[in-house]
Parts: C-alpha cells; structure tokens; sequence
C-alpha cells in the first residue's frame, strides 16, 4: 500500500493531470483500463475531473459481444458514460499493407482522436503500464532502435496521458483482487506468434530467472534516459534561446562584449531558456540604447535621459519676452539695460545667472 501512496504522490508531482481536465479514457474492459478508471475516480474530486470511457471495438475476437455486454454493465454500475465505436481493422490493414498490430493501433488513436475533439474532451487516458514500458524498450533493442528509441513509452504525447505507466501488471492485477472487480481477459496475450506477445511469454520469464527484479531496473534505465534527455532538450532549448537573443542584439545594431552580453542573457531568461517572472528591468547598452524588460517581453529604445541632455540649454528671447529659467522663476528681456539690472536685483536673481544673463544679452543685438 505504501508502494501505491507513493506512486499515486509521483503522479500528482508530474502534473498529467491538471484542475477541471476533462478526460477521455480508452477502456477495453482489460485489468490496466479496469484499474485506471479507479485510479482516475479516486483523483475526481481533488481535481475536479470530468471522466467518460470510449471502448474501440476491433472486430478481431470472437467473444466480442461478451466483451461489449461487459463494458456497458460496467458503464452502468460505476455511473460514468460510455461511447462505443466500431472499426474493421483487417480491411483496413489488408488495404494499407500492414500488420494487424499496427493497423489496430492506427485506427485506434485516429477514432479516439476524433472523439476527443468531437466531445471537447482535454485528454485521453491509456491503461499503458511498467509492464508495457519494459516490453517496448525490449522490442526495439530486439529490432535496432537509437538512444531515442531506448526512452520507452512516454508518459505524456500531445493529448495523450498515460498516468498508470509506473504501476506494475502484477500490482494491477493484486489490487483488483483484493477488492473483487472483475474484468475481461484477452486470451489471445497468451497467443506467442504476434512479437510483443513472445517477448511478454517467453523472453521475460528467462530474464525473472536471471534477476525477479528486472523489469524495476530496465523501468529504472528508462526513466534515467528520459532525465538525461530532458535536461540536454532544455539545454539546448537555452542555447537557441541565447542564439535568437544575440541575433535580435545585431539586428538592433547592438555592440556589448560577449561577457555583458552574457549578464544580460542571465539576468532575462531562467535556466529553461523562459523569460523571468521578476518585474522591470533596464541594461544600458551603449550608443544612447537601453534595453527594457517587463513582464511581457523586452524591446530596446532610446535613452531618454541623454536624449534631455543634449537638448539645447539656451533659447533666444525677443524685447519684452518672458521666458521659464531655473527654478520655475521667470526672466524677462528689456531693451533699457539698468532696466534690467533693477529688475533682477529687485527679484534676487542668484548673482551667476545674472552675469551670464546680463553678458549675454549686452551682446544681442535687438533688431
């Protein structure tokens, strides 16, 4: 049980689900679609979810209306609305040239997906569990795969959630057990001539008599390579960041040192290469240029404060103009020259600003 609390805690730490998700889950009346509807309900009113199920009817078993009796019983007992849809999976891959496995898959996600968006659903939920991760990274070894192709089945592709990948088929099955659900077997899992099915049957069991605990370290493997592989993606989502922010710099006809550029690029944008979240800012660069920030983004502008400065500081005056001088106070031009000296002694005007005044207007020449 302390396995599941911290599993159910991983999964709330991952944030697939979010408040209000509107959530379309793909049930095949197997244990994980089973499973992973408990799994949702108990999250419902912590999150606030709104939970339909959509069983995709293949048409490749013969048991087939047992299976459709099963979830539309099941539909009704546990009050949550199901959509049923049907498809012809073998005409579809005998007409594309495909295997069976991968024309049901195709089929499947494309009518989920024009459920979902039918429906305006958020997200649709698959029952994919450790088992399953395990099985593909094994498959793809098996066939030639890259590094890309060693991070197993990811827990989260566009709208697609897969909130049960942690939980292992055996924890699955036991805790269905114990609170006595049944559910629809699939006889053809235990048929080894489709390739994951031999892996499933076959291969895993020799790796249990090697190490019982396998599947827990190959789990472990994957979820190291999707570490490592996030934290290289936001390393270069950084420097593609930094790259686009130089070249904004050049077309602005910018010219700082790499190290002021770098302050700057650190100062604007967190380690995932976001802008930061922390208010205005300004960094001089040079040339009467600033660059500003604010919540929304950041542009470059004059700097207006230098722009006041080398505006003119003086202004020609003609007889009887009153211009504004320092202070607010107000100077006045006379053609009578000790009309002028009796009027800024009377207003005690500060002695340097009446000389420069005084000499400056001896020399105009009124007109």
């Amino acid at each position: 049980m302390n396995n599941f609390k911290e599993k159910i805690r991983d999964l709330r730490k991952s944030e697939l689900i979010k408040k209000r998700d509107k959530i379309l889950i793909a049930f095949s009346g197997g244990p994980d679609s089973v499973f992973l509807f408990f799994l949702l309900s108990f999250l419902k009113k912590e999150y606030e979810l709104k939970i339909s199920l959509i069983y995709v009817n293949h048409n490749l078993r013969d048991d087939v209306e047992n299976d459709l009796e099963f979830v539309e019983n099941f539909s009704k007992e546990n009050k949550v609305k199901i959509f049923i849809e049907n498809l012809n999976v073998l005409e579809y891959c005998k007409k594309n040239k495909k295997s069976v496995e991968l024309g049901a898959r195709e089929l499947r996600y494309k009518v989920l997906n024009e459920k979902l968006r039918e429906l305006n659903f958020d997200k649709i939920a698959t029952g994919h569990n450790l088992d399953d991760n395990v099985e593909t990274l094994v498959f793809r070894l098996l066939r030639g795969t890259s590094v890309k192709g060693l991070k197993g089945i990811p827990a989260k592709r566009e709208n697609i959630i897969r909130p049960i990948l942690q939980f292992e088929k055996i924890e699955i099955l036991n805790y269905l057990k114990k609170i006595d659900q049944n559910y629809i077997v699939d006889y053809t899992n235990n048929e080894s001539n489709y390739s994951r099915n031999y892996i499933r049957n076959e291969v895993f069991p020799m790796f249990s008599k090697i190490n019982k605990n396998f599947k827990n370290k190959v789990n472990d493997l994957i979820l190291e390579i999707n570490e490592r592989e996030n934290k290289f993606g936001k390393i270069n989502v950084k420097n593609k960041k930094k790259d686009e922010f130089v070249k904004f710099l050049n077309e602005n006809d910018v010219e700082i040192s790499r190290k002021k550029i770098d302050q700057i690029f650190y100062s604007l944008f967190d380690n995932f290469g976001n802008l930061k979240n922390d208010g205005e800012k300004e960094f001089n660069l040079g040339k009467n240029k600033i660059l500003k920030k604010n919540y929304f983004g950041y542009k470059i502008v004059e700097n207006e404060e230098k722009n006041l400065k080398n505006q003119k500081k003086f202004e020609i005056i003609k007889k009887n103009q009153s211009i504004e001088w320092y202070n607010s106070k107000t100077i006045s031009f006379f053609e009578n020259i000790l009309e002028f000296d009796n009027f800024f002694v009377e207003k005690r005007i500060l002695s340097t600003h009446f000389l420069f005044l005084k000499t400056i207007l001896r020399v105009i020449k009124v007109k």
